[in-house]
């Protein structure tokens, strides 16, 4: 089973990192005004596992953002053992203005306040004064470039990504191609297509070659629909199913009464230190 959360937890990051890059492009170019929300996802996954085996989940995501511009997610996290499922709940809330995070989970009662030195550009390797908590942003190199319009076709770029383990860059194409806009669930959305192929082997826990459509909305910044499929690689789908325009409860973006809370003050150290 760890093998298989490892394979996962790379597709994670693989997707993070074009949406992202995209979030940042999109936001420079429009900086629309802050919209409060709260926001259903439904996630249906059917998985191809490198054993052959397959990964059949129907899983949930909460997003909200209120005026302050404080952004919450929850995610519920599906673990499979035979017959045995296993529900675990993740929560994240971002506070631009105090250039912190807080993270924590239905296992645990301790919460992590991470401080960071800046909030927007953030890159490289960072860790707090004792080397632990390490964590690594996406660099330049992980992102990839969308075309501007739909009337300029496709555009191919060759970059590297990181393994699982960090220890090393894989090189892969990126084909993407600009969807232009539609309307979902009442939303005006702008959409993206890209496929990602890796050029060389990346090992056994390497993500297969996939294609992923994503519609966002421009108004809140928001994942409307999202679909990953590959032959070796199975299906995700990623679909809002509620938004409520409106502030949502302030007691979301706090840990819950009786969580003991630590701060971690992060600084920059080079990649791959222990």
């Amino acid at each position: 089973m760890r093998y298989r959360h490892i394979v996962l937890a790379f597709s994670v990051f693989c997707v993070a990192a074009v949406l992202l890059c995209w979030r940042h492009s999109v936001n420079r170019e429009t900086a629309p005004a802050v919209a409060p929300y709260t926001a259903h996802l439904t996630i249906t996954e059917n998985r191809v596992l490198p054993d052959g085996s397959s990964w059949n989940t129907v899983s949930t995501e909460v997003h909200a953002r209120d005026r302050k511009g404080r952004i919450y997610v929850k995610t519920e996290r599906v673990f499979r053992d035979g017959d045995q499922r296993t529900e675990r709940f993740s929560f994240l809330v971002q506070d631009e203005a105090k250039l912190q995070e807080l993270t924590w989970d239905s296992n645990h009662q301790v919460a992590t306040r991470g401080h960071w030195p800046f909030w927007s550009g953030r890159n490289g390797c960072w860790a707090d004064e004792q080397g632990q908590h390490q964590f690594r942003f996406p660099s330049e190199e992980d992102w990839h470039k969308v075309p501007s319009s739909p009337g300029e076709g496709k555009l191919e770029t060759i970059a590297s990504i990181a393994d699982p383990s960090g220890a090393k860059r894989i090189k892969a194409r990126f084909v993407s191609e600009n969807l232009g806009h539609k309307e979902i669930h009442g939303l005006n959305a702008s959409g993206m297509r890209w496929t990602t192929t890796l050029l060389e082997n990346g090992g056994p826990s390497a993500i297969p070659e996939h294609a992923t459509e994503l519609w966002k909305s421009s108004e809140f910044d928001l994942t409307l629909l999202k679909v990953t499929s590959g032959p070796k690689y199975g299906l995700k789908r990623v679909e809002i199913s509620d938004l409520q325009r409106a502030d949502p409860d302030p007691a979301l973006f706090e840990p819950p009464r009786g969580y003991k809370v630590q701060t971690i003050e992060y600084h920059r150290v080079p990649c791959g230190q222990q």
